[in-house]
């Protein structure tokens, strides 16, 4: 009898444990969208993306893209709705800072670095900006997808 009540406390113990939610599963706050474009720098409204550091707003995603040319060899694309508030407040949208380096939602003041679209030290956002695959040719061709 001890042994059935051990066993069936064992089990029950498995179950709630193996069914609890999964919490470290990345929850963007902004809604999931079709993105599948390319970009070919060398067109002079892309121009801003020839150099490192230089990025542009494009259409696309659930409130506009910021593509970011983080290396030579490497760009980055993030969803301009703020993770913190966009599907509650229409104004939520990232604007990228004069310097560069940092975007920042008009609404709730979170910081998001365009290295990374990581939350920095500013505003109450805790969840990195969502981020859409970015892949260059190496020549001059930007691929944006998810």
């Amino acid at each position: 009898m001890i042994k059935k009540s051990l066993f069936l406390s064992l089990f029950l113990l498995a179950i709630t444990v193996g069914c609890k939610k999964d919490s470290s599963a990345a929850v963007t706050g902004v809604p999931n969208v079709a993105v599948n474009f390319s970009i070919d720098i060398n067109n002079p409204q892309y121009v801003s993306l020839t150099a490192v550091g230089g990025w542009l707003y494009v259409s696309g995603g659930y409130d506009g893209i910021i593509v970011y040319r983080l290396t030579s060899g490497t760009f980055l694309a993030f969803d301009r709705g703020c993770p913190y508030d966009c599907e509650t407040n229409s104004k939520a949208i990232v604007t990228v800072q004069s310097n560069n380096i940092f975007a920042v939602c008009p609404v709730c003041g979170t910081q998001y670095s365009l290295n990374s679209g990581t939350v920095s030290n500013k505003g109450p956002g805790t969840i990195a900006l969502k981020q859409y695959t970015a892949s260059f040719d190496g020549v001059s061709i930007v691929s944006v997808s998810n």
